[in-house]
């Protein structure tokens, strides 16, 4: 490419919104700056809001942590997109688009998408999350997928194929947010049904809960059997120990997704959480494709990018490929 139109299309990029336009679905998005980022954090008060004193804790890396120090922490994260980075996006948005149309989906995507870089220090490191319309990436992550012309091309392919599924991934969520028709659909694939409110747990719970910035909602359960009856329970995520008791053991370079687990919580007895591997089905009804189900909606976001971005062929075989062949039957509808 002649590099002055490359320069001039780059700056282009940095200042209109980018669009990504096909016949079936159309994903809008653009890549806010490291000041704007700051500012759409600024604006996540619902979500500071249902924080305990744990994820506090966790997040800012001290016991007895403020919200304040954990948003002074936060908005000190954020990032601008270099050349390159534009440049890659164009290029997983584009990936993930047309396979959604070759799919045959009209998926309900919001209006706009915006992405924003971050270390992820304020999420424990994570790889990505997202807020409303929001995906925050990783930027240490996205540069490690970045093409590298130091690597093979089958390399780069799988780097680029495991960020592609990434930004599927997280593009689930906020497609759920957009359609809550679209969600109880997804969740109804692995035995989840979505109720018309949120659960409210004892404090003795909640004081323990991980919140995790995709979930928005804990209105939903699957029959699971655990001591050879069938219950009705909600998925949750729970912390095995605070900040203090687990820095205190192991030091203070942890993070949080070390210490925290999924557990059961049966709507007809509110006061027991039962481990996953307390419920004889449990991986019956969520299927086997990824271990990452501290959710419904983790667990369908990974089975939506694998269907999405690898779809189904001999060469990415599945542990249970009726639920990937199931989320495209569901896509086409």
């Amino acid at each position: 490419m002649n590099k002055i139109f490359k320069s001039a299309l780059v700056a282009i990029l940095s200042i209109y919104s980018t669009h990504v336009f096909a016949e079936g679905t159309t994903i809008n998005y653009r890549l806010a700056s490291a000041d704007e980022t700051r500012k759409l954090m600024q604006g996540n008060t619902e979500y500071y809001a249902k924080m305990n004193q744990m994820d506090i804790d966790w997040r800012v890396r001290k016991e007895g942590s403020t919200l304040a120090e954990l948003q002074t922490m936060a908005w000190q994260q954020t990032r601008d997109w270099t050349d390159a980075e534009r440049e890659f996006m164009a290029t997983i948005v584009g990936m993930i688009t047309d396979s959604l149309n070759s799919i045959g989906c009209q998926l309900p995507v919001p209006s706009e998408i915006v992405f924003a870089k971050t270390t992820q220090a304020e999420e424990g490191g994570s790889a990505g999350y997202t807020i409303k319309n929001i995906i925050f990436l990783n930027e240490t992550y996205l540069g490690m997928c970045l093409p590298n012309a130091e690597r093979t091309a089958e390399i780069n392919k799988i780097a680029l194929m495991r960020f592609t599924e990434l930004v599927a991934h997280e593009l689930f969520h906020c497609v759920t947010r957009n359609s809550p028709a679209f969600r109880q659909k997804m969740y109804a694939l692995i035995g989840f049904t979505v109720m018309d409110h949120d659960i409210t747990f004892p404090d003795a719970i909640t004081q323990r809960m991980g919140i995790n910035p995709d979930v928005e909602h804990l209105d939903n359960y699957a029959y699971f059997t655990i001591n050879g009856t069938k219950r009705r329970c909600e998925l949750i995520l729970l912390f095995d120990k605070s900040w203090a008791e687990a820095s205190a053991e192991k030091g203070n370079q942890i993070v949080f997704f070390q210490f925290v687990k999924p557990g059961l919580v049966p709507l007809d007895d509110m006061s027991k959480v039962y481990d996953v591997t307390e419920a004889s089905d449990f991986w019956t009804v969520v299927g086997h494709n990824t271990e990452y189900v501290i959710s419904p909606e983790e667990c369908m976001a990974d089975n939506f990018s694998y269907a999405v971005v690898r779809g189904i062929n001999p060469a990415t075989p599945y542990n249970s490929p009726q639920l990937i062949q199931n989320i495209i039957t569901a896509l086409k509808r």
